[in-house]
C-alpha cells in the first residue's frame, strides 16, 4: 500500500504526555462531579486499540454511574466537555447506570451523550435534560469495552458490563451499517469504508477490530474489486490520502454489499459460539 506520507498511530501506553493528561483530567472531573456514585470509567475506541490518529480520532469512553444523574450533574458535565473541545481530539462519551447494565434492552437507555455533532444543542441551551434517551449504538460500545478497553478508574469491565446478547450485539452492527448508509454525504469516506470491514470481521472471524485492523483484514477476504478502495480509506485513515472522497455512487455500492454480506455472515454462523467464544 503507496502511502504519501505516515501518522503515527498512538495507543494508551504510548500517546503522548499532554493527550494522556486530557483524559486524566476527564476522570478526574468525572470523580469530582459524580463521586460515591462512579462505579467506573472505561476507555474504548481507537486509543484504546493502538490506533489512535491525533488529526482525526476521538477520545472515545464509556461512564458507568451507580444512580441516576441530576440535572445539575449533566449540565456541570457538559459544560466541561464543551469547555474542553475546542480543536482536535474530541472527547465522545455516554454516561449509563449499573442498573441499566443489570436488566438490558435494546436500544439502550443512557444518561448523558457527548459527540462533536450534539455541540451545538447543547450550547443552544434548547436541550431536555429530563428526556429518558435510548442509544442503538450501546451494544457494540459494550462489547468494545469488554473486549478491548481500558478500565481508568473503578471495576473491571468485565465485573461491571454484562455479557450481550448476541442478537443485541448484531442488530447494533445492523443499524449501524444503514445509518452509515444514510450519512454517505456526511461522514468521512474513511468510515464508511471501514465501519462496514470490521463489521463483516465481526461476523466471519469473531474478532472485535479496530477500523484499520478491520480494513487490514478486508484486504485479504473481500472480492478483489474493492481492494484499492479499502487501500485508499486506510490511507484516509492514517492521514496519508488527503484527496477527494470516491463518487457518492461508489461507496453506496459497497456499503449496499457490505449489508448483505454481514447480514448473510450473520446468520450462517452459530453468533453465541462465535461472537462470543473468546473472551466471556
Amino acid at each position: 500500500m503507496k502511502q504519501d506520507k505516515t501518522t503515527t498511530f498512538y495507543g494508551w501506553d504510548t500517546c503522548p504526555d499532554s493527550l494522556k493528561k486530557t483524559v486524566d483530567d476527564i476522570t478526574g472531573v468525572f470523580h469530582r462531579i459524580l463521586g460515591a456514585d462512579l462505579t467506573g470509567l472505561y476507555l474504548h475506541g481507537s486509543l484504546a486499540m493502538d490506533c489512535f490518529n491525533p488529526e482525526t480520532s476521538d477520545i472515545d469512553f464509556l461512564v458507568v454511574a451507580e444512580r441516576k444523574l441530576t440535572v445539575e450533574q449533566k449540565q456541570e458535565i457538559i459544560n466541561y466537555l464543551t469547555a474542553i473541545d475546542t480543536g482536535k481530539a474530541s472527547p465522545e462519551m455516554s454516561i449509563v447506570t449499573a442498573e441499566s447494565l443489570k436488566n438490558l434492552v435494546y436500544p439502550c437507555p443512557f444518561e448523558l451523550h457527548y459527540s462533536r455533532s450534539f455541540r451545538a444543542a447543547y450550547t443552544a441551551g434548547n436541550f431536555n435534560w429530563e428526556e429518558q434517551r435510548f442509544d442503538t449504538d450501546l451494544a457494540a460500545h459494550y462489547v468494545s469495552v469488554r473486549e478491548r478497553g481500558i478500565c481508568l478508574y473503578g471495576k473491571p469491565a468485565k465485573e461491571v458490563i454484562p455479557e450481550i446478547p448476541p442478537e443485541m450485539f448484531i442488530a447494533s452492527l445492523v443499524q449501524d451499517l444503514h445509518w452509515l448508509r444514510q450519512e454517505i454525504r456526511r461522514l468521512p469516506f474513511r468510515h464508511i469504508i471501514l465501519n462496514p470491514c470490521r463489521a463483516m470481521a465481526y461476523a466471519s472471524e469473531g474478532k472485535f477490530m479496530s477500523k484499520q485492523e478491520g480494513g487490514t483484514w478486508a484486504l485479504t477476504h473481500l472480492p478483489p474489486k474493492y481492494t484499492s478502495l479499502i487501500e485508499r480509506a486506510l490511507n484516509a485513515y492514517s492521514g496519508a490520502d488527503t484527496s477527494f472522497p470516491p463518487p457518492q455512487d461508489t461507496l453506496t455500492e459497497f456499503i449496499d454489499y457490505a449489508i448483505k454480506e454481514f447480514i448473510y455472515l450473520a446468520a450462517k454462523t452459530d453468533a453465541e459460539n462465535l461472537f462470543f467464544k473468546r473472551s466471556y
